[in-house]
């Protein structure tokens, strides 16, 4: 019965450990995490967030520039990058767009990717580059695949699937390389200039910048599933301990 209890409590001591080494010091910790996962198909970049997005990291209430917060998904799959964004703006016309790599708005020679904007990707996706305050260029190869939809409580919602390393340096594409981290920039419009209907201008307020690693790693397993391990282990350790005490023999007593 020793033998037993000492198992049961080494197993919970051990799942205890497990669970602490999962979680990430906050002072280490990125924006976001895209984690490896499955490949999701071009037919499957659509502008509708589905199960294809269960094994990404998912992250609710970030904040994204000039204002207003989004749910974010990010992933890769070793060939791609995948991001999902999804919001409300204040029109059913805006147009979204990610820059990738640097901190400042519109960086000349950054790459990024462009949304719904009617001079360039009306309702659809582009490839581009920044060339500085208010210059995009349209990448002479359109790399990756993208989506946006907009419904009628004007909910946005994009997907990106994007090349890790597509060799198109004259496009200013990244090369992205496991288990480093690097900087991105969501930004939106509805007030015009490629959007219609709102009040939000891109430049009405500073750039927000975010930070994504990609992790050669998959995403952790639910710790919900530890911590209930943990219990049940805590619990039958207990019941096995409280048998032994019960089944001690009383001490004679003489009168």
């Amino acid at each position: 019965m020793k033998k037993l209890t000492f198992l049961f409590l080494a197993l919970t001591l051990g799942l205890l450990i497990t669970a602490c080494a999962t979680i990430t010091p906050v002072s280490a910790q990125q924006d976001f995490d895209s984690f490896l996962g499955n490949t999701i198909e071009d037919a499957e970049i659509d502008g509708t967030i589905g199960s294809e997005w269960d094994d990404a990291g998912n992250y609710a209430n970030v904040a994204i520039s000039p204002q207003g917060t989004a749910e974010i998904w990010t992933k890769h799959d070793g060939t791609n990058l995948y991001i999902a964004v999804s919001f409300t703006a204040d029109s059913s016309n805006p147009w979204l767009s990610v820059l990738f790599g640097r901190t400042t708005c519109m960086q000349t020679n950054t790459d990024g990717a462009l949304f719904g904007h009617d001079n360039y990707a009306a309702n659809g996706y582009q490839d581009i580059s920044f060339g500085g305050l208010g210059v995009i260029s349209i990448d002479a190869s359109q790399e990756g695949k993208g989506a946006i939809t907009v419904d009628s409580s004007n909910l946005v919602t994009a997907e990106l699937k994007k090349p890790l390393n597509s060799g198109d340096s004259a496009g200013k594409d990244m090369a992205w390389t496991e288990d480093n981290t690097y900087a991105m920039i969501i930004m939106w419009d509805s007030n015009g200039g490629g959007s219609s209907g709102g009040i939000v201008g891109h430049s009405s307020g500073s750039a927000t910048e975010r930070t994504v690693l990609i992790n050669s790693k998959v995403i952790p397993e639910f710790p919900g599933l530890i911590f209930a391990a943990v219990l049940v282990a805590t619990a039958i350790s207990a019941i096995l301990l409280r048998k032994r005490a019960a089944k001690k023999p009383m001490a004679n007593v003489i009168s």
